[in-house]
């Protein structure tokens, strides 16, 4: 979330406010929001079901020594939502949940190496190349892209030639392009074969591609999947979802977290998968995000800008080159500009 990341000395620095789809900085600007808490207030600032929510719990009490009838509640209404799951288990961040679906699917297999495709979070396994990290640790984790179609016979080969020690594939579908069902049939059918399991990581793509997610759009069944982001519509919470006969074996490990009974979060989820099920938000949110990659496209080829949004209409990816090092010169003055104008923007 820091300025360098938009387009420092042209954007705002602090937020001090927002509602519905506005935001206002410190010294009074107003905003239309499209960072959007990095894909977490999928409902809005302030949205007037979660103000009502929160009144409601928060004289209760935030955080019981025990669990609470909130729990289950939130429990049964998530699963009401998510394909292929009869069992979940609440924790604070998509890291967190990740994590607790690698060492659950370690344990299941006997197996020690994973394949993290996207970002997946920030502890080691998935940033086992980056400062800070042991070396060691690249024995354990690989990353694999899936930028082009031409990656994904690679996804498949590596899954293939790298069975006898690989526990689970970890996934995050990259927003530049559109996966399709076909791949991910694919992909099932080896994973079953081998013995790898299937984790979709759905910290975004959770309740906005559709409302089972990554699942229900491409018909696909993971083993585990995790939510967060839109899962409590900005407050903090994640979710490992499965069937019992893997998540169960949870229990096994040690893998716990302090507020993953947090209940203004858990009132939260209720709140927003509620919402996500009983109306057309989704819905309206994709038409939304397909007028508006339609409108840009169109006018960006009108003027002979190389702007082109690409990807899933929920989830619109401002592209202006292959690759992010030719991305990145040309995304920042325009989204400084697009600031100056009262729309926040993310370089991608």
């Amino acid at each position: 979330k820091k300025p360098e990341q938009f387009c420092h000395g042209q954007f705002p620095i602090y937020l001090s406010e927002g509602q519905g789809s506005l935001v206002r900085d410190i010294d009074g600007n107003a905003y239309i929001d499209y960072i959007c808490g990095l894909g977490a207030n999928s409902l809005g600032h302030n949205h007037p079901a979660l103000l009502e929510a929160f009144n409601q719990h928060l004289p209760e009490g935030l955080l019981h020594s025990l669990p609470t009838p909130l729990e289950v509640e939130a429990t049964e209404t998530l699963l009401s939502i998510v394909p292929n799951a009869n069992m979940a288990r609440f924790f604070k961040t998509g890291a967190d949940a990740n994590s607790a679906a690698v060492r659950l699917a370690r344990y299941i297999t006997k197996k020690d190496k994973i394949f993290t495709v996207g970002y997946n979070g920030w502890h080691d396994q998935y940033m086992y190349d980056t400062p800070g990290v042991p070396e060691a640790l690249s024995e354990y984790s690989e990353r694999l892209p899936l930028f082009t179609p031409d990656n994904e016979q690679l996804v498949l080969n590596k899954i293939d030639s790298d069975a006898d020690k690989t526990a689970a594939i970890i996934l995050s579908v990259p927003y530049n392009r559109e996966l399709t069902k076909g791949f991910f049939s694919e992909l099932r059918k080896l994973c079953d074969q081998k013995q790898v399991l299937l984790i979709l990581d759905e910290v975004v793509t959770g309740f906005r591609l559709a409302k089972g997610g990554a699942q229900e759009y491409f018909d696909v069944r993971a083993d585990l999947v995790t939510y967060s982001k839109s899962l409590a519509a900005g407050m903090p919470l994640s979710a490992v979802a499965g069937d019992k006969s893997l998540l169960s074996r949870i229990d096994d490990l040690q893998v716990s977290t302090t507020f993953g009974g947090e209940r203004l979060s858990l009132a939260a989820a209720i709140t927003a998968l509620n919402t996500f099920k009983n109306t057309n938000v989704i819905a309206q949110q994709n038409a939304l995000g397909a007028k508006l990659k339609q409108g840009i496209n169109e006018i960006a080829e009108s003027v002979g800008s190389p702007l082109r949004i690409r990807g899933y209409d929920a989830i619109p990816m401002f592209n202006f080159a292959p690759t992010p090092e030719q991305h990145i010169p040309l995304a920042k003055p325009f989204v400084g500009e697009m600031a100056k104008r009262g729309v926040l923007l993310r370089r991608d």
